[in-house]
């Protein structure tokens, strides 16, 4: 019995197995659908070993698993994540606008949760999105489009279709969107600060704090309202956003 043959087809599936699973778990650490901190980690790693396994491909894995090889695709899985995330600074940037005019973003200041990475209108708008993109099945695109990607960029190789200019295009695309959606609010408030003005002229004994706030707080809720509409259609621009550049490294996949 040649036991060194059998020992070197050990090796191999086992690097393969390997190397899929880390491209898997960087998914799984970045994709804001999928890295809920919420979540036992048990929960996390066991469907990246199950997935792994079903999609690792019988051969073709690099015959050394060095540690340039596992980081590349430890990175493959996280630039996949990070790409949705990048395409959502969208609605990051049009609730740091709506909370900036509001005066909702003064409550961070005088919180003890200062540190939060965003302001109380940024998480509802952000959870009612990422629970949009949920419905949706963009997670299990994105998981089906790594699987898929096994034959298209073998293991342990960086994909060439991945630029710096693609990664650009995408942060001006999510820019673009947010400032788009940003205009409503900007001309909103432009209107009702211009009248709270030309009151404070007329009447100077008039607490404009109170009167102020009184009228920005309604305004914000109707422009989240207005956003809460338009939901579906801003959930399909971005993940399209995120799966086209995703796509020009990893091959077209599913459609």
């Amino acid at each position: 019995m040649n036991t060194t043959g059998l020992d070197a087809a050990l090796m191999g599936l086992a690097a393969t197995y390997l190397l899929a699973s880390v491209r898997f778990l960087g998914l799984f650490l970045a994709l804001p659908l999928l890295s809920f901190r919420g979540l036992p980690l048990s929960l996390r790693v066991a469907p990246v070993l199950l997935l792994a396994l079903v999609a690792a491909p019988p051969a073709g894995a690099p015959a050394n698993a060095d540690l340039l090889s596992v980081g590349s695709e430890l990175a493959i899985g996280l630039v996949m994540g990070w790409s949705l995330r990048l395409a959502m600074l969208a609605v990051d940037l049009t609730t740091e606008a709506l909370s900036m005019h509001s005066g909702f973003s003064f409550a961070q200041t005088v919180s003890p949760d200062a540190a939060l990475p965003s302001t109380a209108l940024g998480e509802l708008l952000g959870m009612a999105l990422l629970a949009t993109l949920f419905v949706s099945d963009v997670h299990l695109l994105f998981i089906e489009l790594l699987a898929t990607s096994m034959t298209r960029v073998p293991l342990g190789t960086w994909p060439t279709g991945w630029t710096l200019p693609g990664l650009l295009a995408l942060v001006t695309g999510a820019f673009s969107m947010g400032l788009v959606l940003s205009c409503g609010s900007f001309a909103l408030y432009l209107f009702a600060n211009t009248m709270l003005g030309l009151i404070s002229r007329v009447s100077p004994q008039l607490n404009l704090m109170a009167v102020g706030f009184s009228i920005s707080a309604p305004l914000a809720v109707l422009v989240m309202l207005m956003l809460a509409l338009q939901l579906p259609a801003l959930s399909d621009a971005i993940a399209t956003a995120a799966l086209t550049f995703v796509r020009q490294g990893l091959g077209p996949g599913p459609p």
